[in-house]
Parts: structure tokens; C-alpha cells; sequence
């Protein structure tokens, strides 16, 4: 049994928040958690609701910083020996202060996910609050490359970073391939949509079957894209387990996001036999090699010439091997979540 006592800020109804919480309590550790869902999907029994108002997704969640004294007791009560806090700028504010107010001897680590630190909202304050909040930190975990060259921007020592994503524990079992492309990014201007299926009506697809899984669209704007492409099979929300079923059968994976952490989405869709064709930015790069594992695009004619090339690939095979041989040496779940708890601690 561990002595550990880990204390986790972050959003219960999360599958980032899920992976890292019942890993060490699955391994034995005392793990309390805090959020501001109002739904907790972790194994952890020790739960902390700060709030009951709705969380928006989008931000501006400024009734956090009205649980930082709620917060600080719960903390001087537990007194644990780790802090580790969800996505910079919001629970590692509320983390850090809430830490200060408290007085406890606790080591703090924020977790940097992607948007927080890549496209936050007012670039120029949230840049200087991220700055210092992850300078505050004992331990900061960056999920790419990407996110680790803007945090070292920050002055942060490269000492204290540690670069990776928690990992995949899918089934690897192939299926039949009869989805021709699936996109399962959020509907947000970073992840570029309408820029998908722009290209894809260019492309003359519709006798593929495609599959758009786009969570938190609004509904007009759902209407709207179902009337535009017909063709195109659109779904608002699904469940993780559907969503990798749909994927194990696609033949095809798409992103055009304009900045990322390291995409679990690709990642499961190299661990389930996909080709992906994504974006061309550091993150992807990180991952696949052009023309190797799958294709790069920079434009829509890129895009458009190199998903032209996945359609006519007689033997995908080689490419496959490749992606299935780097998830098993980078991204398994155990190993990554083993070696998370090595540098946490």
C-alpha cells in the first residue's frame, strides 16, 4: 500500500481526469479529488463537488475563484502530499492559490492539455498568468512537444517538464473496414470542420461513407451542416466506446486542427488500424512521418491530392505495422501512466 496521500483538481466527468485518477487508485494510493462537474466518472470515493452551477466548456468559468477559500480548507483538513491540477490557467490558478491560502507543505503539478496553453482566450494575460502559475510549480506535465517549446518559453525549467499523454488500453482486434473517413474532433474554430467537409464536397466523396462525430455543436448550426452535406453522416454526441467502435472500422482518420496537444483521438486511430491524414503542425509531427505512417496536409489541395493517395493505396499493411508498433512502444496506457508516476512523485 502506498503512503502517497495525491490530491487531484480537475474535471470529474473527464476522460483525461479518469485515466490519471483510477490508475493510482487502482495502485493503491490515498486520492481525493475536487471538481466543479457536477458528475464524477473516477473510481475515487474521497469527492469534492466546489460548486453546483454549470461549467462552460467554452470558458469564462469565473465562479471558480469564489471556491478558492472552500478549496483551502478541504486542503488544510487532508493535507496531502501531491497537488496535481487540470489544465493551466484555471485549476492550476485555483489550485496554487487555494495551496497558499491553506499552508500546506504540498508539492503542486499542473497538467497542460493543449488549449490552455496554445489558444487561450486574451493571449497576452492568459500568457502571463500561465507563466506564472507553471513557474509556481514543482512539476509541470506537458501532453507534446508543442505544449513543452511554449511552456519552455515560459522560463520553466526543462528539469521539471515531463512530455507525453497518458496512453491507450483499446483493444487492437481489426474489424471491417466499411467507414471510408471519420473526423471525431470538437466543434471549435481550432479544429477546423467546415474546412473538412469543404474539401471533402471538392473531392466529389459522396460515395464514401463519411462519419463527422461533433461534440459540442450547436444545434443550428448541426441543422445546418446536415442539410449541406447530405452525404455526410453527422453526429452530435457518442458515447467512447461507439466512437472507437465506428473508428476500429474506418479505413480513413481526419484533423485539420490548427494547434493540438498529443491527439488521443490519433492515437486511437493508429492503435485501431486507421490511416490518419492530419494537419501538418508539431504535435502531428511528433507522430506520424509524411508518406510513412499516414499523410501530412499544410492546405485544401494538399489535403485534397494526399487523400486521393489513401483511397488508391493497393497495401496499407506496412503502415499500419508501423502505427501499431509505435502505440505499443509510446503510447500504451500502463507504461505511459507508470512512468507519470515515476516523475510525479
Amino acid at each position: 500500500m502506498q503512503s502517497k496521500k495525491i490530491f487531484f483538481l480537475a474535471n470529474a466527468n473527464s476522460i483525461h481526469t479518469v485515466k490519471w485518477v483510477d490508475y493510482f487508485v487502482d495502485n493503491g494510493y490515498e486520492v481525493h479529488l475536487a471538481t466543479f462537474s457536477t458528475v464524477n466518472d473516477t473510481k475515487c470515493e474521497n469527492i469534492y463537488f466546489l460548486s453546483n452551477k454549470k461549467t462552460k466548456l467554452k470558458g469564462g468559468n469565473y465562479h471558480y475563484l469564489w471556491s478558492i477559500w472552500k478549496l483551502s480548507k478541504i486542503l488544510s483538513d487532508i493535507k496531502p502530499d501531491i497537488i496535481n491540477a487540470h489544465y493551466s490557467y484555471s485549476m492550476g490558478l485555483i489550485a496554487f492559490l487555494s495551496k497558499k491560502i491553506s499552508r500546506v507543505s504540498s508539492s503542486l503539478s499542473v497538467v497542460c492539455h493543449g488549449s490552455d496553453i496554445l489558444a487561450p482566450p486574451y493571449r497576452y494575460i492568459f500568457d502571463i498568468l500561465n507563466k506564472y502559475i507553471l513557474n509556481k510549480s514543482d512539476k509541470v506535465f506537458a501532453v507534446s512537444d508543442q505544449i513543452k517549446d511554449k511552456i519552455e518559453s515560459f522560463g520553466v525549467d526543462v528539469d521539471r517538464i515531463f512530455v507525453g499523454q497518458y496512453g491507450l488500453n483499446i483493444q487492437t482486434e481489426q474489424k471491417i473496414k466499411d467507414i471510408d473517413i471519420l473526423s471525431n474532433r470538437t466543434y471549435h474554430p481550432n479544429s477546423r470542420i467546415e474546412f473538412l467537409l469543404d474539401a471533402l464536397a471538392g473531392a466529389k466523396c459522396q460515395g464514401l461513407r463519411i462519419i463527422f462525430i461533433l461534440s459540442n455543436i450547436p444545434n443550428e448550426v448541426y441543422d445546418r451542416l446536415v442539410l449541406k452535406y447530405p452525404y455526410v453522416t453527422f453526429y452530435q454526441k457518442l458515447e467512447h466506446t461507439k466512437m472507437i467502435h465506428y473508428m476500429s472500422r474506418t479505413k480513413i482518420y481526419i484533423s485539420a486542427t490548427k494547434s493540438d496537444g498529443t491527439s488521443l483521438s490519433l492515437l486511437e486511430a493508429m492503435g485501431l488500424g486507421c490511416i490518419p491524414l492530419v494537419s501538418n503542425i508539431v504535435s502531428n509531427r511528433s507522430w506520424v512521418l509524411d508518406g510513412i505512417n499516414g499523410y501530412l496536409f499544410d492546405n485544401k489541395k494538399d489535403f485534397l491530392l494526399k487523400l486521393d493517395k489513401i483511397i488508391n493505396i493497393k497495401d496499407d499493411k506496412e503502415m499500419k505495422a508501423i502505427n501499431n508498433e509505435i502505440i505499443s512502444e509510446k503510447a500504451t496506457y500502463v507504461k505511459q501512466m507508470k512512468k507519470i508516476e515515476e516523475f510525479l512523485l
